[in-house]
């Protein structure tokens, strides 16, 4: 979280059995319950995923719920062996 530019970096963890058949819904659910804390409790203005790109599930849903992607960091990761991109999708606070 950085309190002084009203931002925070957002993640959720989910079992890995119901990726297949409840990912969309349980991503979006998050989602919609951590906006409310974030822009309507602490006022925050922006809040971002920086994700793996490992999960291309994740994209649609962050893209469902109105976030937009903001940076694809070409092969900034290494993982197993393989360097990998990171995709930063995040959503601005507005009134």
């Amino acid at each position: 979280m950085n309190w002084h530019d009203k931002n925070a970096e957002i993640s959720f963890i989910m079992a890995t059995e119901l990726e297949n058949k409840y990912f969309q819904f349980h991503w979006q659910t998050y989602l919609r319950l951590i906006e409310q804390v974030a822009f309507n409790e602490i006022s925050f203005h922006k809040i971002f995923v920086y994700a793996f790109d490992l999960r291309p599930h994740l994209y649609k849903a962050l893209e469902k719920s109105g976030y937009i992607q903001d940076a694809r960091l070409k092969e900034h990761c290494l993982f197993n062996n393989n360097y990998i991109d990171i995709v930063i999708h995040s959503k601005l606070y507005r009134k």
